[in-house]
C-alpha cells in the first residue's frame, strides 16, 4: 500500500480544506487522490447503531448522489458511514473515507474489508495523522471537521443526541455549508439528533435530487441563515421564487437545443420533480420562519431543564460523585478555567498556555458529554 504525504503547499492538497478553521498542514492519502478536489462532494454521516430505516436511506441517497457524479465523504465507521461508502462504490466508486487514526491502523477492524474495497474500486482514504498513529477516541471529534471541510454539503441520516454526527453538522454550519437531515420518528434514540437539527434550521431531506439540484445551483448558507447562490464567482442572495425561475429558464434552454424527443421528455420529468421539491421547500421555509421564535424559546427551556436536572443529580449524589471522578485530567484543567460566562477558545487556550489545536479535541469531547456548552460559535462556558 503506497501512502502519499500531501502538504498544504502541494497542488494536490484539497482546496476546500484551506477554507476551514485549523486545517491540517499535511495529510496522508492512499488510493485515488484526484478525488480530493472533486467537482461536487457531499458528506453522509450518521449513527453507528443505525436502524433498518437509516440503513435504507443512507444506501439510497449515496447511490443516487454517486449516479450524479457526486463524491461521497464519510468516516468509514460501522453503520451509516460504512453503508454510504459501500453504496457509492457499487455505483461509481467516488468516495473518500477520513480516518481518525494513521493509515497503517485500519479502524474499526470490522471494516477492514471496506478499507481495501474503497482503494480497489477507485476511492480514496485519508488521515491527518502519520501512518503509525494508533486509534484514539479523542481524535474523532476533530476528525469530523475534515469530513465537513471536504464536503460541499452534509447529510445527517440518523444521530443520537450530542453525537459525532451532530458535531460534523455543527462544523458544516460554521463553514457555511448546507446541512440536510433525514426526519425520523420521536420514538427511537437515533432520531433525536436529526430531529433536533431540523428544529435548529437544517434542511429536511426526503429526496436525493433535492441535494443534487442545490449543489448544481451553488447554494450555500450564510452566517445570517439566509440562502446565497454563487453566480459567476460572486455570492448573491436570492429568494426561492427567483431561484426557481432561473432554474426553469436554464432547463428550458437546454430542452430547446435537444432534438430527440426522449431527451426532451426526460428533462421535462426532471423539471416537474424539481418544481415539486422547491415548492415543498418554499412552503417548509415559511413554516420554519413562523416557528423560529417558538423553537428558540423551546431551546431555552431545554437548556434550563438540563441545568435543573444537573442540580437535582448533584443534590442526590450528596458529594458521592465529583467532577474529578468523571473528567480526565486535561478536561478538569479546562473546566477550572471556565466559568458561567462564555469565553472564546483562543482566549481559553491562552489562559491554559496551550495551542488551540490541543485544547479543541478535549473541549469538543466535553461538549459531547454535556460538561460544557457553546452558546455561540467557538465560545464555551460551564454546563454543570
Amino acid at each position: 500500500m503506497d501512502i502519499i504525504k500531501i502538504d498544504v503547499e502541494d497542488e494536490k492538497y484539497p482546496q476546500r480544506l484551506l477554507k476551514i478553521l485549523n486545517f491540517p498542514t499535511e495529510i496522508y492519502a492512499v488510493g485515488n487522490i484526484e478525488l480530493l478536489n472533486a467537482e461536487y462532494t457531499v458528506g453522509i454521516v450518521g449513527a453507528r447503531k443505525c436502524t433498518e430505516y437509516g440503513s435504507r436511506v443512507a444506501n439510497e441517497f449515496a447511490k443516487k448522489l454517486s449516479e450524479k457524479e457526486i463524491c461521497v465523504i464519510s468516516g468509514m465507521a460501522v453503520g451509516i458511514d460504512g453503508i454510504a461508502h459501500n453504496a457509492a462504490i457499487d455505483e461509481q466508486g467516488k468516495t473518500i473515507a477520513v480516518l481518525g487514526s494513521g493509515l497503517n491502523y485500519i479502524y474499526p477492524p470490522e471494516n477492514e474489508w471496506l478499507f481495501h474495497k474503497i482503494i480497489e474500486k477507485g476511492g480514496c482514504i485519508i488521515s491527518e495523522y502519520s501512518p503509525e498513529t494508533e486509534p484514539d477516541n479523542k481524535k474523532y471529534p476533530t476528525r469530523n471537521r475534515i469530513i465537513s471541510g471536504l464536503s460541499d454539503a452534509v447529510l445527517v441520516v440518523e444521530a443520537m443526541h450530542r453525537s459525532g454526527s451532530t458535531i460534523t453538522a455543527k462544523y458544516a454550519r460554521e463553514e457555511r455549508k448546507m446541512v440536510y437531515a433525514i426526519p425520523n420518528t420521536i420514538y427511537v434514540s437515533t432520531g433525536v439528533g436529526t430531529n433536533r437539527l431540523l428544529q435548529g434550521g437544517a434542511i429536511l431531506a426526503t429526496d436525493p435530487m433535492q441535494i443534487v439540484l442545490d449543489l448544481k445551483a451553488g447554494i450555500i448558507v450564510g452566517n445570517d441563515g439566509n440562502l446565497t447562490v454563487e453566480v459567476n464567482g460572486e455570492l448573491v442572495k436570492v429568494d426561492y421564487s427567483k431561484l426557481l425561475k432561473s432554474r426553469r429558464n436554464k432547463v428550458s434552454s437546454k430542452n430547446k437545443s435537444k432534438e430527440e424527443k426522449s431527451e426532451k421528455n426526460s428533462r421535462q420529468l426532471d423539471l416537474i420533480e424539481e418544481d415539486k421539491i422547491l415548492g415543498n421547500r418554499k412552503e417548509r421555509t415559511e413554516i420554519v420562519r413562523k416557528l423560529e421564535k417558538t423553537t428558540k424559546e423551546q431551546l431555552k427551556l431545554d437548556r434550563k431543564s438540563e441545568k435543573e436536572k444537573a442540580e437535582l443529580l448533584e443534590k442526590e449524589c450528596k458529594g458521592k460523585i465529583t467532577i474529578d471522578q468523571i473528567m480526565t485530567k486535561e478536561e478538569l484543567e479546562i473546566y477550572r478555567v471556565l466559568s458561567d460566562e462564555p469565553v472564546h477558545i483562543n482566549e481559553l487556550a491562552k489562559k491554559l498556555g496551550k495551542p488551540v489545536y490541543e485544547v479543541s479535541p478535549a473541549i469538543t469531547m466535553m461538549e459531547i458529554n454535556g460538561y460544557v456548552e457553546q452558546p455561540q460559535t467557538n465560545y464555551f462556558r460551564r454546563n454543570i
